[in-house]
């Protein structure tokens, strides 16, 4: 019984006990349905009496025989178990069936002396399978669901931690781009050193204790992009001219925090990195049940990309919290590149 019990734990022991009582309740009736109110009675207590020999044959095969010897590639010793277990307990559902139900509540159903010949137990034994049959499948269907689950879960789990990894790698990659944008500033333009540092600090204020939370309403994820944005024409704005978009009522939405805030990063790292003028658009929009982030970057002359980290990362964000409910399409030309998310339902 050690070897029953250690697979059946609690959460299971109704299922189980739902099992059997269907398999009770539905053969009385086949074996009983047409016939005469004493049939009901006398096949329930058939299969309630015999139901520990059919419990305890389906249970050895089901977790011992099979485990043992087919999953071990032993199939020679799996067929002579069956065959064993097939014998011993046709003998056994004989024997009770005849002394302990029919000769009880229908002698007229007892069976013929010398029943217990190598036939009838084969016959009877054969016909019984039917039961362990339906058990095995079951068993493998709720097995592969099982495994399906956890496939699920293990995934969930990698997305999760793949995010987490993320989310410590972007601070400090916002900050240091941050530095050198205010190194870059103090060497062209001194004066508006102090304006930086203002800026730099209500925005990484807010990063840093609002980006650590799962979920974040739009209005605020706009905020920080528009002072991450903001931060960056000080710098570049000679360079880049930057607009920024947002349209429609922004409050019933929540996003990932900063979802779009690598894929910015990297576009004016590449900015900063080559000689040419760009322009760049930023578009929020919403509608009724829709979001839409779209960024755009231009230029007169071609521009060669680096990774695509930020996408990547940003596509499994997506998958993690709108399974099902985004998209994202990338344009990429010699000089210009375009990425739209949309995020509905």
């Amino acid at each position: 019984m050690n070897i029953l019990s250690k697979h059946i734990d609690k959460r299971k022991q109704v299922l189980h006990g739902l099992f059997w009582l269907t398999w009770i309740v539905s053969f009385t009736l086949i074996q009983s349905v047409g016939k005469e109110s004493r049939e009901y009675f006398v096949w329930f207590m058939y299969y309630l009496i015999t139901l520990p020999v059919f419990v305890v044959h389906t249970y050895l095969i089901a977790y011992w025989l099979v485990p043992t010897f087919f999953f071990n590639r032993r199939y020679l010793l799996l067929v002579l178990g069956v065959l064993v277990l097939l014998i011993v307990f046709s003998v056994l559902e004989l024997l009770v069936s005849n002394f302990l139900v029919f000769a009880v509540f229908d002698p007229s159903k007892m069976f013929a002396p010398g029943y217990l010949n190598l036939r009838n137990i084969l016959v009877s034994g054969l016909g019984n399978h039917y039961i362990i049959f339906v058990f095995l499948a079951i068993k493998a269907g709720y097995s592969w669901y099982g495994a399906e689950n956890n496939k699920e879960e293990l995934l969930l789990t990698k997305a999760e931690t793949d995010l987490e990894i993320f989310q410590y790698r972007l601070q400090p990659r916002i900050i240091l781009s941050l530095i050198e944008r205010m190194e870059d500033l103090t060497e062209s333009n001194p004066e508006k050193a102090s304006e930086m540092i203002i800026k730099i600090s209500g925005f990484l204020n807010r990063f840093l204790f609002e980006g650590k939370e799962e979920v974040i309403s739009l209005q605020l994820d706009t905020e920080l992009l528009e002072e991450f944005v903001d931060i960056h024409k000080l710098v570049l704005k000679e360079r880049m001219e930057i607009n920024f978009i947002v349209s429609g009522n922004l409050k019933p939405f929540v996003v990932p925090p900063l979802l779009l805030l690598p894929i910015l990063n990297d576009a004016i790292n590449l900015v900063n990195s080559c000689n040419n003028s760009f322009e760049m658009t930023v578009l929020i929009k919403t509608e009724r049940k829709y979001l839409l982030y779209s960024y755009t970057l231009w230029s007169e002359d071609s521009f060669r990309l680096g990774d695509n980290n930020a996408i990547e990362i940003t596509k499994q964000r997506l998958q993690y919290k709108f399974r099902g409910k985004h998209r994202l399409i990338e344009n990429i030309d010699d000089n210009f590149r375009e990425v739209s998310l949309e995020i509905f339902g």
